[in-house]
């Protein structure tokens, strides 16, 4: 059984990652487990009551257990799934011998093939060849294509799943495309290099295992600086082969966009837009993380859930709508 396919008025039994655990004190005094299970299709929230210490490092994150005919009760609105401690039989920690990590970690909805397609189309079609040898010095790479292709963009906020850098990469550049083409006095080459490259940092900023984390150079360094020295890094040589002058003005132009692309300092730019294709690429970077964090809530309810619950990375509760909701069973 699947996280989606869990409703109030089934038991559950299945595979689940353990994605999150806390330790907390019951209002009777004794402990419990907070624990957050995910798979490939979502996460749901689970209380072992009666829990011990020991249990505690027993269900430790990253382990896979096996849940045996588990009822799903729903509190404050949202599905979760409660058992005791002492019923050993309701649950077991499977091998890690056992597990193919793969199957449990959440993967993109949309189509990797239809976003790795349309970004190097666009990388075909740049004419400037500064910028045309910058992109091809990363996706001319197979390993790094391939890699690209695999990590999230985020481990909270957005895309936080296989294939979300790709998929936020595509909809930044879709949504800089129609603003280049609308728009007068746009140096579209420029904005769809910097669209393309804007988070590349985070290649090396992600990792996926038992789980999908942060590298220890992600933590330290962050994607920004790291994106910033991998371009930078791919202007080696150009200055050889183009005039000095032409080459330094776009890629300062380029790393502009890049380490801008969060619009404001309070959120991690360390400069504001002063170009109007950073102006651009910073809205559509946002409106395309804001945008999905929607679609991701609206795609966890069932029709007849008008509200979702409070999100914490929106701030808000959103409105759904009985109309707008698609039923799985309906399809």
């Amino acid at each position: 059984m699947l996280i989606a396919d869990i409703v109030g008025d089934k038991l559950v039994s299945g595979f689940f990652l353990i994605v999150e655990n806390q330790i907390r004190i019951a209002k009777n005094g004794s402990n419990y487990l907070a624990l957050k299970l995910g798979d490939r299709s979502g996460e749901i929230a689970a209380k072992v009551w009666s829990a011990t210490e020991e249990l505690f490092f027993q269900l430790e994150v990253g382990k896979v257990i096996k849940l045996n005919n588990i009822q799903a009760k729903s509190y404050k609105d949202q599905l979760q799934l409660e058992w005791d401690a002492k019923s050993s039989d309701s649950y077991q920690v499977v091998n890690e011998e056992e597990i193919d990590y793969s199957r449990f970690l959440p993967c993109t909805p949309g189509n990797l093939k239809d976003y790795w397609n349309f970004i190097n189309t666009m990388i075909r079609e740049i004419k400037d060849p500064v910028l045309k040898r910058v992109l091809n010095s990363f996706f001319g790479d197979k390993q790094f294509v391939a890699n690209f292709l695999r990590v999230p963009a985020g481990l909270k906020r957005h895309h936080a799943y296989i294939g979300g850098l790709a998929e936020h990469t595509a909809g930044v550049l879709n949504l800089c495309v129609a603003a280049a083409n609308y728009y007068p006095m746009i140096n579209k080459e420029l904005l769809v290099t910097g669209a393309i490259l804007h988070d590349i940092g985070k290649t090396k900023t992600y990792k996926i295992d038992k789980g999908i984390d942060g590298s220890d150079e992600g933590k330290l360094i962050g994607h920004l600086v790291l994106g910033v020295q991998m371009v930078d890094r791919a202007f080696d040589g150009l200055m050889q082969e183009f005039d000095v002058e032409v080459v330094t003005e776009i890629k300062n132009q380029l790393i502009h966009l890049l380490v801008s692309h969060h619009g404001i300092m309070e959120w991690g730019s360390p400069i504001e837009p002063l170009m109007i294709e950073a102006c651009i690429l910073h809205h559509a970077d946002n409106m395309d993380a804001q945008t999905t964090k929607f679609l991701t809530i609206m795609r966890q309810h069932r029709k007849g859930i008008v509200w979702a619950a409070y999100d914490t990375g929106l701030g808000r509760s959103i409105y759904l709508g009985k109309q707008l909701i698609n039923d799985p069973d309906d399809e």
